[in-house]
Formats: structure tokens, sequence, C-alpha cells
């Protein structure tokens, strides 16, 4: 381990990738960029908070809202970034 915490970057890498994928679907159902921001943000949370329940019932995994955070935090940077290429690439 490089350092302390460094799981939470795993967690954040994961929900950015999570992120990206889900914009990507969603973008066919929803038009606007900010609603589509919006809702994929709330899908990667809940599906982070629904892992982190589903840790806490397995033997030697541990829940904990620091990784729920860290698992939203990534995926709302992907969702930025994305909603500012989109945006700027639609006022050019």
């Amino acid at each position: 381990m490089w350092f302390e915490h460094q799981d939470k970057l795993y967690h954040a890498g994961a929900y950015f990738i999570l992120a990206l994928f889900a914009w990507r679907f969603l973008k066919h159902f929803i038009a606007k960029p900010w609603l589509l921001a919006v809702v994929s943000l709330i899908f990667c949370s809940l599906y982070g908070i629904s892992d982190e329940w589903h840790q806490s019932f397995v033997d030697g995994r541990s829940s904990d809202v620091y990784d729920w955070i860290a698992d939203t935090i990534g995926a709302a940077i992907a969702l930025f970034v994305l909603y500012k290429f989109t945006t700027r690439a639609r006022f050019r």
C-alpha cells in the first residue's frame, strides 16, 4: 500500500467508469444533459449504497460510508466532465 486510504481512489475510479457507462446508456432516453447527469449520479450513488449494504452481509468484508462517498465523488467527477464537454460542443 502506497498511502493510507488508497482504497478510496479505487472506489472513485471504479465509479468514474460506472458513471461513463450510465451516461452512455441513459443518453438514449434522456435528452437534456443536466438531467442526464443528475439521473446518472443518482443511479451510481444508489448502486454504491446497495454495494456497501451488500458487503455488510459478507464475511471478511466491511461496509464503510466513506467508501460510498468516494464512489459518489468518482461518479460526480466523471459526470461533470461529460456535462462540460457535451454543453461546450453543443454551443460552439
